[in-house]
């Protein structure tokens, strides 16, 4: 049974984070909803790298590459993953 992380690890913008990364978007990306991204770190895009385990740039190619597929929005520290995304 394909798992979510597996699921992560097709979307071209994962294809090569770390499994630490993919396991912590899986918890926060199942059920698709809408965070803001001070919920989940109060800081900025640094944090929310270091607590994925990537580099700030990582993360920004990462965000731009979801948002070009369609499978989230991004609007101002509002992050929505869209239902059936990933």
């Amino acid at each position: 049974m394909e798992t979510l992380i597996d699921r992560l690890r097709e979307v071209r913008a994962f294809r090569n984070l770390p499994t630490s990364a993919l396991t912590k978007i899986a918890q926060i990306a199942s059920p698709p909803t809408t965070y803001q991204a001070g919920e989940l770190i109060s800081d900025g895009q640094g944090e929310v790298a270091n607590w994925l385990g990537i580099t700030p740039a990582t993360l920004s190619h990462c965000l731009k590459q979801l948002v070009t597929e369609g499978k989230i929005s991004v609007q101002g520290r509002q992050i929505t993953i869209h239902h059936g995304a990933l």
